[in-house]
């Protein structure tokens, strides 16, 4: 008599593709993007979210005002890294847009340097001395030592000329602070090199996030502003829910895809290698059984440690390290303002801001801005990211965990004002109609102040700890910003990519449907033969052949 797993095994193997069950859990960028795929397969795809469809992408509208102005948490798509997330938004369709809700982004450049990068296009650095010239070239534009300049530009062509092992075996394990050391440098070398690069890409400081993560995006972004001339970000020219997710939403349903909205996956029920069932709770404490051919995670990390048990570890150790990757707080603040605001048109970094701020004035890029929203009466948005909630505020000298969250938006109000004012750029408190916290942030200000929604945190090592896609259970596969992907940082494109990822073990399990695309991020093609060299180095124990000697003190 066949046991339990047997028959689910044989059961899954020889059932129409048409009536395979996926019971995807998140309906965050990494769930859509892995129902997508499996819907366009063939698969019967459920979806079950504990919140929103959109995860923390979603536009949110305030509670308690008076009108309706949507919140953003101030997406934006990078050229040269965001290549399989622009390929998704490309296949979703948008009423009037032959590219889908990918003609829906719109430049955003804020990049002084953004003409330096194109001109490189007359005659691209084909090899690291040009490739390292043409960065020291643009770096000395923000103000940097000719000494402090070339040797930042030295450290990137390093990570371009790196072996895939040296990448993994060694900056992975360097903080981006280590490796750029930041320790004895001047003040603009820490604004621009430092934490200024590492907001720009993701809400963490230098010494928080690995050499590696960050090596990823800055190689990708500055080749491909060298070979494209774009060097800008791209963001939505309106709420991201409206212009993107909520399309998204209605092409899957259309595409036969359910969705469960106010399910949280809070057990699997596992036999040997087998996912027999999950348990689903909704908020009121009613609970569901989901039994399902192939199971999908698309949760965050710290979700998807409230479901991992010992009796998981035991079947597959692969998941022991899930339990040792760190979150923090990152949060947007939205000041909802009575005037437009006479800032730069992309994101403003304000580099020396305690609480570690990225400003950015979205409706400036919508079409009418925001006074299509609400009663009329709010021009503009400034959606500000505060990243850091243990330091000391600049005004109040309180951390944000300690603040309520009327004294957040006070200190960061005039956080704000100061380093816009450095910038020419002055914000009156007469122009602030109302502001608005992330609802995520919950209790602030009292001993049991959390987050609901925390950012992962791609530290130094923390690649050992991260899973693969497929697990030792032969059903269930993994999403999210948090497995191994390419990108290697907590993004949008991490997420997408890990959702193709996990559709992609699916299907070799099941042995059906071609496999999902995954494109790399864009690297310089020069580099190719100095890797291969770089990898017999590595091997034998010698350094990079760049990487030599700091010598900022003789410039």
């Amino acid at each position: 008599m066949r046991s339990t797993r047997s028959l689910l095994r044989w059961a899954r193997a020889t059932r129409p593709v048409s009536r395979r069950t996926v019971a995807v859990f998140g309906a965050g960028v990494a769930g859509l993007t892995a129902a997508h795929e499996l819907a366009e397969r063939g698969f019967a795809v459920t979806v079950y979210e504990r919140k929103a469809i959109g995860g923390r992408a979603r536009s949110t509208p305030p509670p308690g005002l008076d009108v309706a102005l949507p919140a953003e948490r101030g997406l934006r798509i990078r050229p040269g890294l965001d290549r399989n997330l622009t390929e998704t938004m490309r296949r979703i369709p948008f009423p009037g847009n032959p590219n889908g809700c990918d003609d829906n982004l719109t430049s955003a450049s804020s990049h002084r340097h953004t003409a330096v990068i194109s001109g490189c296009r007359d005659r691209l650095p084909i090899t690291p001395t040009e490739f390292i010239g043409a960065v020291a070239g643009v770096l000395g534009e923000s103000g940097l030592s000719p000494g402090e300049a070339s040797f930042a530009a030295r450290k990137l062509g390093v990570y371009a000329t790196s072996c895939e092992e040296r990448r993994l075996g060694q900056w992975e394990y360097a903080s981006w602070g280590d490796y750029v050391r930041i320790e004895g440098s001047s003040p603009a070398y820490r604004r621009v090199v430092a934490d200024g690069l590492i907001r720009h890409l993701t809400p963490l400081r230098s010494g928080e996030v690995s050499a590696h993560s960050v090596g990823v995006v800055a190689e990708s972004s500055v080749w491909s502003g060298m070979t494209t001339g774009r060097h800008d970000d791209r963001v939505l020219n309106g709420p991201a829910s409206e212009r993107w997710l909520e399309p998204w939403a209605r092409h899957l349903r259309r595409l036969g895809v359910r969705f469960e909205v106010g399910w949280e996956l809070s057990a699997f029920d596992t036999e040997g290698r087998d996912v027999v069932a999950a348990t689903v709770t909704d908020r009121a404490g009613g609970r569901r059984t989901v039994e399902s051919d192939w199971y999908v995670s698309a949760i965050p990390v710290d979700k998807f440690n409230n479901v991992l048990t010992d009796r998981m570890i035991s079947t597959d150790s692969g998941l022991a390290g899930v339990r040792r990757l760190r979150t923090r707080w990152s949060s947007a603040l939205q000041f909802y303002l009575r005037e437009p605001v006479p800032a730069t048109t992309g994101p403003v970094h304000h580099l020396d801001s305690p609480w570690a701020l990225t400003s950015v004035s979205p409706a400036r890029f919508w079409p009418g801005g925001m006074t299509r929203y609400g009663d009329g009466t709010v021009q503009d948005c400034l959606s500000t990211i505060v990243s850091d909630w243990s330091s000391p505020g600049m005004f109040d000298k309180r951390p944000a965990k300690a603040c309520t969250p009327a004294e957040i938006a006070a200190e960061t109000w005039a956080q704000v004002k100061a380093h816009l004012v450095e910038q020419g750029t002055v914000l009156r408190d007469e122009m602030l109609h109302s502001w608005r916290l992330d609802p995520a942030v919950i209790g602030s200000g009292t001993s049991g102040a959390y987050h609901d929604e925390p950012t992962f945190v791609p530290g130094p090592g923390s690649w050992s700890n991260r899973p693969a896609s497929a697990t030792g259970f032969g059903n269930l596969f993994l999403a999210g910003d948090w497995v191994r992907t390419d990108v290697n940082v907590a993004s949008l494109e991490g997420a997408n990519e890990a959702g193709r990822r996990a559709v992609n073990a699916l299907l070799g399990a099941a042995g059906a449907g071609s496999p999902v695309a995954v494109h790399e991020p864009v690297r310089p093609a020069w580099a190719d033969p100095f890797r291969v060299i770089d990898r017999g180095r590595y091997r034998s124990g010698l350094r990079n052949v760049f990487d030599v000697t700091d010598t900022r003190a003789s410039g």
